[in-house]
């Protein structure tokens, strides 16, 4: 994560992604911090090693506030690069239902027939008392090592 989410993780600045729109506020967030770098370098590529980053563990709570998108309901073309407006709108649906603070989803990086148990976790960071929900448990400041 940048410096900017770094100092303030309950942040999001709206630019469209996979999952949501522009104008659209969404924290993307993954279940384990190998996962999280490889899905940073596949967006950025090799451009990742020249800075430091930021790795923010977070705690959820409670587990009944994290919905799922299994396997069963995938959205076609939901890996599909560049990504689609299928997932965005999806997204945008799912922030505006306001069923759940977290959501789910499988990884666009990673076959799901062969790692079912990575996914990443989508955050509605307008959810009420979201900083309440979501707590913030470690930082750790890295550097991708792609040179060595």
């Amino acid at each position: 994560m940048s410096d900017a989410y770094y100092q303030d993780p309950y942040s999001a600045s709206g630019a469209p992604a996979r999952w949501n729109p522009n104008g659209t506020r969404m924290i993307y967030a993954n279940c384990s911090p190998s996962l999280a770098l490889l899905e940073y370098l596949c967006i950025r590529g090799t451009a990742v090693s020249s800075r430091l980053w930021h790795m923010i563990t977070f705690d959820i709570g409670d587990e009944t506030l994290v919905g799922t998108l299994d396997a069963d309901s995938l959205l076609s073309g939901r890996n599909a690069l560049p990504h689609g407006r299928a997932t965005q709108d999806f997204g945008k649906a799912w922030l505006g239902e306001r069923e759940f603070p977290f959501l789910r989803v499988p990884s666009a990086r990673l076959d799901i027939a062969f790692y079912p148990e990575e996914f990443n976790v989508l955050i509605n960071p307008d959810f009420p008392d979201i900083t309440r929900l979501l707590s913030v448990v470690d930082r750790k400041a890295f550097t991708y090592l792609l040179n060595r």
